[in-house]
């Protein structure tokens, strides 16, 4: 009501709400929050690339609803980072989106899961907004400066989401965080489904534009333009910095070939893919080798080896190292020294026989890699030159043999500079592993055998155990553990749906292996979050989960992924959400391990016994 009788308010004033004919938006938030699908639905067409990260800002014009409409689109950030965190060229991205639809935008849009006329902030209803994310919005959006807030729409996105939920519901169970941005922009907020192309969620859109406007005198976002002239010298200057690189790294290579020895060719090449998880070693190593040698669908828990002929050299998958980096992501300190400690695993020495290999290079767009490296800081330009600036980008999406060819000359020239010798290995350290790697089976199949006597010793006893008609489950777990997926596995049937976040307990029955099944589904939580930080109405739901069964659940299964790694933050979030319902909640948990693909050949107890302490959860 109070929304509604605003608008009113200014829609009866004297000045009433001028039509706009000229509109001018900028979508911004953060990753993955939907600014190029939402585009695209304000445009009615698909004018906004969907397939990839927009790593710089994007104009498009069309017309819709009888307006003339420019839209840009800046780069996102990460929910979870501060400003410190975002990379400099996106931060400078974000500030110069404003100086593309002069002489301002009306709105900025700012989604939640741009000077313009409206800059819309765009916010995911499937998602919780924490008090992180709400921090990393706030230091975003006043990259801008402080008078960005009055001219901002929050624009939700995902609202096929919210099924019966109004928009109003979802803010007031939101949480504070949630309730502040959205009263930081004045109340100003609309929801878009853009799966669904309606005319009429756009044209109310633009209407609220109309009314923000009028609401500032008539006055689009005054942007400084001293700032965006300073970042666009700033931009020119890293790509002079770009341009020396490039040369440097090719007088680096031509010096290597009109040496003395030159640059023998390899017929028989050995390489190893290093690299954090999901970095895309397993496509690397199918494109290097033209073919699909390296399974992609799970994680790789033990090292595989392949072998195959390409661009006239024996190539063996695993010693040239190939130190794999997803470029689409920030480059943190945190990552240097992730990538520093353990490549060095392998010694000191690592260093001169690796080469750095940004994967995902179809996101790159028209930025070159060195463009990408000078931008990326400090972080980033350490690992490269600790590799003697020797860098190679990959499309794992498009199989060309170029790439790959011209990836086994720089091996080559590498090869060259070390004076033929491959990289010289401890055995002593593999040594050890091997034993500690033994040693981990052996404790595997102890514990094994141990739950394979508790059982049968349960089974033999004098009462046995009864068979269970109509059995009751509770599926509890962080977010994304594959509680909806494993709920439909167990009834045989899709009856929970996969495509958004479970908001509330979700039940559903059916029959099962001559049982009739009860399954309760809860909200999950945060993996890193602690239970404080964990949003009051999930904590709530979670709580509820156990009485949508009376008498009450005969079995909570716990849900964690096989393909994560389960840290001792990881350990905490499941201690102190799970004992929500009181310490006693352990004797009738079962742990469900999900995605159990990924294990390979890797047993589940090998698995509980490399993932250390935390994987136990005490039960």
């Amino acid at each position: 009501m109070k929304v509604h009788k605003q608008r009113q308010t200014l829609r009866s004033s004297a000045g009433g709400v001028p039509h706009i004919s000229d509109v001018k938006i900028v979508l911004l938030g953060g990753r993955r929050e939907g600014k190029s699908s939402s585009g695209n639905t304000i445009l009615d067409r698909e004018e906004f690339g969907t397939s990839g990260r927009t790593a710089e800002c994007v104009k498009r014009e069309g017309g819709t609803a009888g307006r003339r409409i420019t839209v840009v689109e800046a780069p996102g950030w990460w929910r979870n980072y501060t400003v410190e965190q975002t990379p400099e060229r996106d931060k400078g991205e974000i500030v110069l989106s404003v100086s593309l639809c002069p002489p301002g935008p009306h709105a900025l849009l700012l989604l939640i899961r741009v000077r313009p006329h409206a800059l819309l902030l765009l916010i995911r209803v499937d998602e919780s907004f924490t008090e992180t994310f709400r921090r990393a919005v706030q230091e975003h959006m006043e990259l801008l400066g402080e008078r960005v807030w009055s001219h901002t729409i929050v624009l939700f996105t995902c609202g096929d989401c919210l099924g019966d939920t109004s928009i109003e519901q979802h803010i007031e169970s939101g949480g504070e965080a949630l309730q502040w941005v959205v009263e930081k922009c004045g109340n100003r907020y609309h929801v878009v489904d853009n799966e669904k192309r309606d005319g009429g969620q756009v044209t109310e859109l633009l209407d609220k534009i109309e009314e923000m406007v009028a609401g500032n005198r008539g006055h689009q976002f005054d942007f400084d333009r001293n700032i965006c002239k300073k970042l666009q010298e700033k931009k020119k200057e890293a790509e002079r910095r770009a341009e020396e690189r490039k040369m440097k790294v090719h007088k680096q290579r031509q010096t290597l070939r009109s040496s003395a020895g030159g640059v023998p060719h390899l017929s028989d090449m050995k390489i190893v893919l290093l690299g954090g998880r999901q970095e895309g070693k397993s496509s690397s190593g199918n494109t290097i080798l033209g073919r699909e040698e390296f399974g992609t669908s799970g994680r790789t828990a033990e090292c595989v080896k392949r072998e195959g002929e390409t661009a006239g050299r024996r190539i063996t998958d695993p010693m040239l190292y190939s130190c794999s980096l997803e470029w689409d992501e920030s480059f943190t300190e945190t990552d240097r020294r992730a990538v520093q400690e353990h490549m060095e695993l392998l010694g000191e020495r690592v260093w001169s026989h690796t080469i750095v290999l940004f994967t995902y290079g179809d996101w790159l767009g028209d930025t070159s890699i060195e463009q990408h490296i000078e931008s990326g800081g400090e972080a980033l330009q350490w690992v490269v030159e600790k590799c003697g600036n020797r860098y190679h980008v990959v499309d794992n999406e498009k199989r060309d043999g170029g790439q790959v060819t011209e990836l086994l000359d720089k091996i080559e020239e590498m090869v060259a500079g070390n004076r033929g010798h491959q990289f010289d290995f401890d055995r002593n350290i593999c040594k050890n592993y091997k034993r500690k790697k033994k040693e981990a089976e052996r404790r595997a199949e102890e514990r094994k055998m141990k739950v394979h006597k508790q059982r049968q010793t349960l089974r033999s006893s004098a009462g046995g155990v009864p068979h269970l008609s109509d059995m009751k489950i509770v599926l509890l777990g962080n977010r994304n553990a594959g509680k909806s997926s494993s709920g439909n596995t167990i009834l045989g049937r899709e009856e929970f749906g996969t495509s958004g976040r479970t908001a509330e307990c979700v039940k559903r029955e059916g029959e099962t292996a001559g049982r009739r099944i009860t399954v309760v589904e809860a909200p999950g939580w945060w993996s890193n979050y602690t239970v404080e930080q964990t949003p009051e109405r999930d904590k709530g739901e979670i709580v509820l989960s156990v009485s949508l069964c009376p008498p009450g659940p005969h079995a909570l299964l716990l849900l964690i992924r096989v393909d994560e790694s389960f840290t001792e933050t990881f350990r905490r979030a499941v201690q102190e959400h799970m004992e929500l319902l009181g310490e006693r909640v352990w004797s009738h948990t079962i742990v469900l391990f999900t995605y159990g693909d990924w294990l390979g050949d890797t047993s589940i107890e090998q698995h509980i016994e490399r993932g250390g302490e935390g994987s136990a959860v005490g039960l």
